[in-house]
């Protein structure tokens, strides 16, 4: 079942034509992945999907529903998490304290109550707490929980960004290059720990990435951008035969 679709997207910026008719679906259950050179556009379709920029041209539908002029919060809220190519953590937070907050985004904490301390409140502050601890464990961060974030080797502040997309409980985790910077044992634990991370919380992934055998080997279907144009879509195998690719990206070799 389609999850997301993306229809003849484009997007303008001044003289700069970022995306230019960028159409794919990403299905439920699905490891999506979408390749291309630098300023192919795959971050600028992102910031479409998830709200930062608004199209000049086609939609995107979540569940088969217009999400027109929706920002960031509304969309998380449909069930879309993502993280970024820059990492964006509040670095002088605790590893625990960041996934509380977007705990705490996704529940909602009554004013009154806060203000209070009222014991509902407390009772809600542990089960949330209970949560966070839960998700650095999934991420494999749980001895780190009260270390600042700031202080982090580089691949735990890559997964801590991943475990406070999950603490907003999507259903759709966009994933802006979180292979960057990594050697390569840390992109093969990786590529198993998106493949857990799917499964255990049943949702589907669309991930941006250059590193392109973590990609063949991780996604189902890939989309190929260049100059920001859809240039090729299937499977690794179809992909990596397609001749655009190869020229546009691979190098020639296929």
């Amino acid at each position: 079942m389609s999850l997301l679709q993306v229809e003849g997207v484009s997007c303008r910026f001044g003289g700069l034509q970022a995306l230019a008719g960028v159409s794919l679906e990403v299905r439920e259950g699905e490891i999506f992945g979408l390749i291309g050179p630098n300023g192919a556009g795959k971050t600028t379709l992102f910031n479409v999907i998830s709200g930062l920029t608004r199209p000049s041209g086609g939609r995107c539908l979540w569940r088969g529903r217009p999400m027109q002029g929706m920002g960031p919060a509304a969309i998380n809220r449909l069930g879309i998490a993502r993280t970024f190519q820059n990492l964006r953590l509040f670095e002088s937070l605790t590893a625990l304290e960041n996934v509380l907050v977007g705990l705490h985004h996704a529940a909602g904490a009554p004013l009154p109550g806060a203000l209070l301390g009222s014991g509902s409140f407390r009772r809600r502050q542990g089960r949330l707490k209970e949560q966070a601890l839960e998700l650095l464990e999934r991420l494999e961060l749980a001895p780190l929980a009260d270390q600042r974030a700031g202080e982090l080797a580089y691949g735990d502040r890559r997964r801590l960004e991943i475990a406070r997309a999950l603490a907003t409980a999507p259903q759709l985790l966009l994933l802006d290059e979180p292979a960057a910077g990594m050697n390569p044992a840390e992109k093969e634990e990786l590529r198993l720990l998106i493949g857990r991370i799917r499964d255990h919380f049943a949702l589907s992934v669309l991930i941006i990435e250059h590193h392109v055998p973590l990609m063949m080997q991780l996604c189902g279907r890939l989309a190929v951008l260049n100059f920001g144009e859809r240039i090729a879509l299937g499977s690794p195998a179809e992909v990596r035969r397609d001749p655009r690719v190869i020229e546009a990206y691979l190098g020639g070799q296929p």
